[in-house]
């Protein structure tokens, strides 16, 4: 019996160590806001690919205590990445989604509703952007069910938006994006 705790302690250890291996460790904040305060003054590109370097690639940040600031300022000023997000600027997308990495609480909320909204506009841009970034969402509803929460008591509002989101995501053809597409329908379907 020890020896079997002894080994599952040392298990536990490894497992624990090897889960904080994997965790990026927190972006220079204050990089992350001065670009956002450049990006929010006149949203472009260039500045959108140097908040993309600045945010880590594929996990998400534990370490956000010293970011809390500039995390509420990208939240309160999210309108200027929403309306580029709309308009198919691939940076923009990009930002959108890498941005998860950071976001927690309402800030992971509002950016479920920005890139779920996506859907309808360019399904294709957001299936391309959401398999690149797959390792974020463990849990698709979700993003993919963003729309519940503001269509809660209104059934019908909430059975066409989900229509659009399923016809929208039908439309896309690419090979490359079928599997992740169909995942995503099926799981609405269930909504």
């Amino acid at each position: 019996m020890m020896r079997r705790m002894a080994v599952i302690g040392a298990w536990l250890l490894l497992a624990t160590a090897a889960g904080l291996a994997q965790t990026p460790p927190a972006p220079d904040w204050k990089a992350l806001e001065d670009n956002w305060n450049a990006y929010y003054a006149e949203p472009n590109e260039e500045v959108a690919q140097k908040l993309i370097a600045l945010l880590p690639d594929g996990a998400k940040v534990m370490d956000i205590k010293d970011g809390f600031t500039v995390l509420n300022s990208i939240n309160d000023h999210l309108g200027v990445l929403e309306g580029e997000i709309y308009s198919g600027n691939p940076a923009a997308v990009k930002l959108g989604f890498r941005l998860f990495t950071i976001a927690y609480g309402g800030f992971e909320v509002n950016l479920n509703k920005i890139m779920g909204n996506l859907i309808a506009f360019n399904p294709r841009i957001f299936l391309e952007e959401l398999g690149a970034n797959r390792d974020l969402f463990p849990n698709l509803e979700t993003l993919l069910g963003s729309f519940l929460r503001d269509t809660a008591s209104d059934a019908v509002a909430r059975d066409l938006e989900k229509k659009l989101r399923i016809k929208s995501l039908e439309s896309v053809e690419e090979k490359s994006l079928k599997a992740l597409r169909s995942e995503c329908i099926k799981i609405l379907k269930k909504l």
